[in-house]
């Protein structure tokens, strides 16, 4: 039986994508997508700095989708 490698990357077409790149766009969406919920409910008023905040946020569900959906 062959050694079956687990490849952290997305094969779209002949272009190898790789896991990292996937994952941090896709924190950042919904990093976007929460601070957009905020401001409609105007709890942004509260952060203090909302560029960090939204940094942080992007970070912190960066490394949640990663570990969740991890290859």
């Amino acid at each position: 039986m062959p050694f079956l490698a687990v490849n952290a990357e997305i094969l779209i077409g002949d272009f190898l994508l790789p896991w990292g790149m996937v994952v941090s766009a896709a924190g950042f969406v919904a990093a976007w997508l929460c601070v957009l919920g905020m401001e409609q409910l105007r709890l942004t008023r509260f952060v203090g700095n909302l560029p960090v905040f939204f940094i942080a946020l992007a970070v912190l569900f960066g490394c949640a989708i990663g570990l969740a959906f991890s290859p």
